[in-house]
């Protein structure tokens, strides 16, 4: 006969094991969905990246879409094109467009404020290169000023949201640019001198590095001007592979995937020593990159072939493709509200990644960030989303091993 402590034990620990079931259960029906751009189609595919599958296909309203970016709550994305002067706002919710903002003219893409209601957007004016400020709760223009640019073909904004980075091709060979800007003032600061070429601009995501690809500018390779925005000087060239178009940094901050539209690879650099440190094939003509928000899995759009390939980050391996629409272009994951643990885990990756003398942090992160957002399922490692179930999951966990422990106390 089983004692009323032993009876209250077993009650206790069937009722955390639901409980966590149902975390679980919440966890796999908030999948994070990637969003691919289907330019010659002018329309996105929807495709659920747990089952690696289109579920959806919503409709651009512009004709050629380029790039995507999507807020940090999932909630809408914004399409920008080279052929259009306007963006699209699409309500991913509801997977409808939602509005339109006029610019007046052309924009390279969207970069959205971290902790406030504003975007900006580069356009290219008959007057020269200008700034668009778009305060996002309305969808209104606020104001424009100028870079001070002949042209701009992109532009980012730093992780705190203080600076932003025109990447400004000139009309001189050779004289392309980097433009630091203080958004909030619309004051240029500095102007810094990199290789001819440029394509495209990311920002480290602990802020301390500015990438910027080249295409085939050492011989037939292309390359990756790193610069450090405390000094807006240009710390490294690194060469990659042939016409670079895209470039995203792990969320551990450890590595940056650089896609290769020439020669349809994936070169990996290791960003604390500004190296290449492996290389990965792809589908033909890849086009962009994103990373899942854990980092377990990134997915890249490839133009030639109509797919989007899945990349195993843990093992730098082509898991899949998966058939989309017609030209993919653009890329992006929704991010579900990652959790206040999460958030920190990154923010200690990233720190610990830029104070490792010896690389040991950059494994350890990465793993960690991994091990978190993944589980095996039929033998292929899925992606686990992030939502805030994950702190009551992580609760009850706690709890199953605490009350184990003192059941077994109980019990002897």
């Amino acid at each position: 006969m089983f004692t009323n402590a032993e009876r209250a034990l077993k009650i206790t620990l069937l009722w955390a094991c639901t409980m966590a079931l149902c975390c679980l259960a919440a966890l796999a029906q908030a999948a994070p969905l990637a969003y691919v751009v289907n330019r010659q189609d002018s329309n996105v595919s929807v495709v659920d990246v747990a089952h690696n599958r289109v579920v959806s296909t919503i409709p651009a309203g512009m004709a050629s879409p380029h790039r995507i970016t999507i807020s940090q709550d999932g909630r809408r994305a914004y399409l920008s094109s080279i052929w259009s002067t306007t963006l699209t706002v699409l309500d991913l919710d509801k997977r409808s467009l939602l509005t339109r903002i006029s610019l007046n003219a052309t924009s390279n893409g969207v970069a959205l404020h971290p902790h406030g209601p504003l975007a900006y957007a580069d356009t290219n004016t008959p007057g020269g290169a200008m700034i668009a400020v778009i305060d996002t709760s309305t969808l209104q223009v606020l104001r424009s000023f100028a870079s001070g640019a002949q042209k701009t073909q992109g532009l980012a904004l730093s992780p705190d949201g203080e600076r932003l980075y025109s990447l400004e091709p000139q009309n001189d060979p050779g004289s392309a640019r980097v433009t630091v800007i203080d958004p909030l003032n619309s004051a240029v600061l500095d102007h810094i001198r990199i290789g001819a070429e440029p394509t495209a601009i990311k920002v480290h995501p602990s802020g301390g590095f500015v990438y910027v690809l080249h295409a085939d500018s050492h011989g037939n390779q292309g390359s990756v001007t790193v610069i450090d925005t405390r000094t807006h000087t240009v710390s490294a060239s690194v060469a990659v592979g042939r016409s670079p178009s895209d470039l995203a940094f792990h969320p551990a901050g450890s590595q940056a995937y650089v896609i290769n539209q020439g020669d349809s690879t994936v070169a990996v650099m290791d960003t604390r020593k500004h190296a290449v440190a492996a290389w990965i094939a792809l589908g033909s003509a890849p086009q962009q990159v994103a990373f899942n928000p854990l980092g377990t899995h990134a997915y890249v759009s490839n133009q030639g072939g109509n797919t989007m390939s899945i990349i195993d980050t843990a093992t730098q391996q082509l898991l899949e493709t998966v058939p989309v629409g017609s030209s993919p272009w653009g890329i992006g994951v929704a991010d579900n509200a990652p959790s206040p643990a999460l958030a920190a885990l990154r923010v200690a990756s990233v720190q610990a990644e830029h104070a490792s003398p010896s690389g040991a942090a950059d494994t350890a992160s990465q793993q960690a960030l991994h091990t978190l957002g993944s589980s095996k399922r039929s033998g292929v490692v899925q992606s686990v989303p992030v939502s805030g179930v994950w702190a009551g999951l992580l609760l009850v966990v706690s709890g199953i091993a605490t009350l184990h422990h003192l059941g077994r106390k109980l019990l002897d």
